[in-house]
């Protein structure tokens, strides 16, 4: 389906008949500044602090009562290869000035008590909250070996010197949030550790500590919904523990409820939704309900406004398919008036890599938009180096202009390539841009036609080419001799090389599952990947270079894939699935990102030109196909220095 354009209104200029003037009138500039796309405030990475991946996680909040919300950051171990840094993770204070922030932070190294022997900072996470209803805003800061609770107090010099609780448990931490579950106005806590969610109710003061495990139940985790019902406790949906793909609606119990409660939560879900996840979020059509933001189980994203009586609307009012460039799109989240046109119903929606603006002044429908984007190209931009997940806090308007404003962290996702990476940015409200006039791009919403047949059907494996060209870009890296990508061929030999990377999306368009034989069975077709750190399909893709005459200039190592369910292409698309050894649904495609180890063809010593690079998938013939699509593509590019553009 063609994307759609905002249409601009042409405003003819009427010139009135009379007395001749010197020159003809010119209409007045807009007033007010415009949506920022370079950042109004910006602090980075220190490029010393090479372990470390900075911005993985922002929160905002007054920590030492002087009236102005301070700036909290967390930085991640970086990972390289797949494999971790073996770092704790570091927490950033920027206190807040009268403009903005300062940009000499107050920092402290992690602790964790697990006794993990992988254990890390990874996954590490901040957020702000009240647990002891003083005058200091208190942090939370979790991670994948742990969580703690730090107290809020007039010197951030000395806030994270140590943590006034730390969440019990050991192993792997899957998710820990805080939440007023009892509707006493303080933050409680609920940690996600070996598939058990334990409730921590906040007791400050209290002989037994600052907390008190009030409740436990089965569960890996747990969406946070706000004060659904008035009642002033949050409340919670939970995946069902019996049944896929359900998600419940439990409320949060205080004193005279008048539910049923079974600990801190309603005895029942009040609510069921047949998806993947569901966030029930704020209210679009001013009905006083809240909407449902739904990604079901074939990846399809569905905004479901809500009817008079509270309950959802069956139809969807707005769908959406991830791009495969900009892939994972989170649920919405609301930041006030940022273009000021006097609707305060301006969201945002993060993905791998990108940040969407959306400002739906005629409500929230099937023709929505992104009005903005950050960055703002529907491409990568050249010597890009790593994808990097945007968080966002919402301050409202820092710099008094009368448009809201945006704080953005940006910490990596992928394997870093040349040093720590990461970035917190304030962008500043103002009137949309009127260039570029297309909106960001997003995904077709479309049927592919599947016909689903998983007993008769065969699966269909074919590669994007647009995905292809949109993340083309070339970097350089010094590898050294005893580097794995080295050893496994990724590059030709050890030393500065110059690479061309680009993302490879295999889609499965067929009408059955595209299921690969056991490793046990078939162990010919597998090799140990030592650079990704698991087995993979040997010798599954082709990448090479053809110079303008057809003939090959460069041929790339054949690629070995561990193929899965990344993104969801078709509204028709088959529920995701995990498979033994591994496998791709019909309607879905695997990504292997240009972050990847060794994702790349080394062109190193090639001359500028004009090339055409084929990446074809399934070249030893694994898989019995349909063979409707081809399983290889070509993409016109053109080579000068550090530097490859599509060509048409």
């Amino acid at each position: 389906m063609p994307l759609s354009h905002r249409a601009l209104a042409a405003v003819p200029l009427l010139f009135a008949l009379g007395a001749c003037k010197d020159e003809d009138p010119k209409p007045p500039p807009p007033a007010g500044p415009e949506l920022s796309e370079t950042p109004r405030w910006q602090v980075k990475a220190d490029p010393p602090l090479k372990d470390e991946c900075f911005g993985s996680s922002v929160a905002l909040a007054d920590f030492n009562g002087d009236g102005r919300k301070d700036l909290v950051v967390g930085s991640e171990p970086c990972r390289v290869n797949f494999v971790v840094a073996k770092h704790p993770g570091r927490v950033s204070f920027f206190a807040g000035e009268e403009r903005f922030f300062s940009k000499q932070p107050v920092s402290a190294l992690m602790t964790w008590t697990n006794t993990h022997p992988r254990t890390t900072g990874q996954w590490l996470r901040t957020v702000a909250g009240d647990v002891n209803g003083d005058a200091y805003a208190d942090l939370l800061v979790s991670g994948r070996y742990g969580a703690s609770i730090f107290l809020g107090g007039p010197d951030l010099g000395t806030l994270l010197a140590a943590p006034a609780f730390r969440v019990p448990g050991n192993g792997l931490f899957f998710q820990t949030a805080l939440v007023d579950f009892n509707g006493d106005g303080l933050d409680d806590i609920i940690s996600s550790v070996a598939g058990e969610l334990s409730f921590y109710q906040a007791t400050p003061g209290a002989e037994g500590g600052p907390f008190t495990l009030v409740h436990t139940r089965p569960g890996f985790s747990v969406s946070l919904q706000g004060d659904l019902n008035g009642d002033g406790a949050d409340d919670l949906m939970l995946p069902s523990w019996e049944v896929e793909n359900l998600q419940e609606l439990y409320l949060g119990c205080k004193a005279g409820s008048p539910f049923a409660c079974e600990g801190p939560l309603s005895a029942e879900p009040v609510r069921t939704f047949e998806a993947s996840s569901a966030r029930l979020t704020s209210d679009f059509n001013g009905d006083g309900h809240p909407e449902g933001f739904l990604i079901m189980a074939n990846g399809v994203v569905n905004l479901h406004l809500s009817e008079p009586d509270g309950d959802l609307s069956p139809t969807p009012a707005w769908t959406l398919l991830d791009d495969p460039v900009f892939h994972g799109a989170s649920a919405p989240i609301r930041v006030g008036d940022m273009d000021g046109d006097g609707e305060r119903q301006d969201f945002v929606m993060s993905a791998t890599g990108r940040l969407y603006f959306y400002s739906p002044t005629k409500g929230v429908s099937a023709e929505l938009k992104p009005a903005w984007a950050w960055p703002r190209a529907d491409a990568l931009p050249a010597n890009y180096e790593v994808y990097q997940r945007p968080t966002v806090a919402v301050p409202g308007d820092l710099d008094g202009d009368g448009f809201d404003d945006l704080v953005v962290a940006t910490g990596a996702v992928g394997d870093t390539f040349n040093g720590a990476v990461g970035e917190v940015s304030i962008y500043g409200g103002g009137r949309l841009p009127k260039e570029p006039k297309d909106p960001p791009f997003l995904q077709p919403v479309r049927s592919c036609d599947l016909r689903l047949d998983p007993v008769n059907g065969k699966p269909d494996l074919t590669v994007d080419a647009s995905t292809i060209g949109r993340t083309l870009n070339v970097v350089r890296k010094t590898f050294a001799a005893d580097s794995c990508e080295v050893f496994e061929g990724c590059v030709m030999e050890p030393g500065e090389r110059r690479l061309l990377r680009f993302s490879t999306s295999i889609q499965n368009l067929g009408r059955a599952t595209a299921l690969f034989p056991p490793i046990d069975s078939r162990p010919d077709l597998y090799v140990f990947d030592e650079c990704h750190g698991h087995h993979h399909l040997k010798n599954f893709a082709g990448y090479e270079l053809r110079d303008t005459r057809g003939q090959k200039v460069l041929t790339g190592r054949k690629q070995g894939f561990a193929v899965v369910d990344i993104t969801s292409y078709c509204t028709d698309a088959a529920p995701s699935g995990f498979y033994d050894p591994m496998g791709i649904s019909p309607g879905w495609a695997d990504i292997y990102t240009f972050d990847v180890p060794c994702q790349w063809v080394d062109i190193t010593g090639l001359a500028d030109g004009t090339y055409t690079l084929r990446v074809g998938v399934d070249e030893s013939d694994i898989l019995e196909e349909e063979s409707v699509h081809p399983n290889e593509v070509f993409v016109r590019m053109s080579l000068e220095g550090d530097k490859a553009t599509v060509l048409p």
